[in-house]
């Protein structure tokens, strides 16, 4: 979905729904001041993420074609794709499980692996890539993030059409789950959230999430898919309570690692 749940549910394709905020906070106090340099903006829609000179990390479903030899932008620089690399358990949902009670795709989607690795055809010089977390203590740890989806708030839930605004925005929200390969962020209420408290949406799939610690920012998760109760068809994305899942960096190291050695 880009997050996966979202255009599923409105494209029945791999999608996500937008950044959305608290009701009691201005909207624009959401936008980015600034664009992180190592934050990369996907063919289509979504995001990848610079962890190397020559390596970007993104979610699986983003990869909709080969894109060896299309170029990419970072920090307005274009670079050429070398390889796409998709993790072997990265599987898609058959259109029979959008139809009826969520659980069943629920459960299938937390034994996919949505992970992919880009090399670039040279190195990045002109911006700083940023570290993997390699710890497995993410639980509870406050993380800002990122995208240019969609927005909404949370009594009234997303509004599809703004995603075709483009606007990168950030929010921050506390891990409360880590399920094996995934990381997962509730939308609070706003006695209960934090300052800029918020859940993914529609094009923010791949949007990090940044874990900072002594001034130092590591990457310890990037937005994925939606969790959804009950009928498919009745759920209402972007309303508080709601829950989302994000790609879990930690689980995939060691898999990163032997990807870039065989591919000097």
């Amino acid at each position: 979905m880009s997050k996966i749940l979202p255009i599923v549910l409105l494209m029945m394709s791999w999608s996500s729904w937008p950044i959305v905020q608290r009701h009691d906070v201005p909207k624009d106090q959401y936008i980015a001041q600034s664009t992180p340099e190592y934050l990369i903006d996907m063919p289509g829609e979504g995001h990848g993420v610079l962890f190397k000179p020559n390596w970007i990390v993104t979610v699986a479903h983003l990869i909709f074609a080969d894109y060896s030899g299309r170029q990419i932008t970072i920090a307005n620089e274009q670079f050429t794709i070398e390889k796409v690399v998709v993790h072997p358990n990265a599987k898609k949902p058959s259109e029979a499980l959008f139809k009826g009670d969520a659980k069943p795709l629920m459960d299938f989607m937390k034994t996919t692996s949505d992970i992919a690795l880009i090399k670039l055809t040279k190195d990045v010089t002109h911006v700083k890539p940023i570290e993997l977390y390699t710890g497995s203590d993410e639980k509870g740890k406050a993380i800002t993030a990122f995208g240019r989806g969609s927005t909404g708030d949370g009594l009234n839930g997303s509004v599809f059409e703004t995603k075709r605004q483009k606007t990168l925005r950030r929010m921050q929200n506390i891990i409360d789950r880590v399920n094996g390969n995934w990381l997962s962020i509730q939308f609070d209420k706003a006695e209960k959230g934090l300052q800029y408290e918020g859940i993914d949406g529609s094009g923010d799939s791949g949007g990090p999430l940044i874990y900072s610690d002594n001034d130092k920012q590591y990457l310890v998760g990037m937005f994925s898919w939606d969790f959804v109760e009950g009928d498919l068809k009745a759920f209402k994305h972007g309303l508080y309570g709601g829950r989302s899942y994000q790609l879990r960096i930690s689980s995939y190291i060691d898999w990163i690692t032997t990807q870039i050695d065989a591919n000097p």
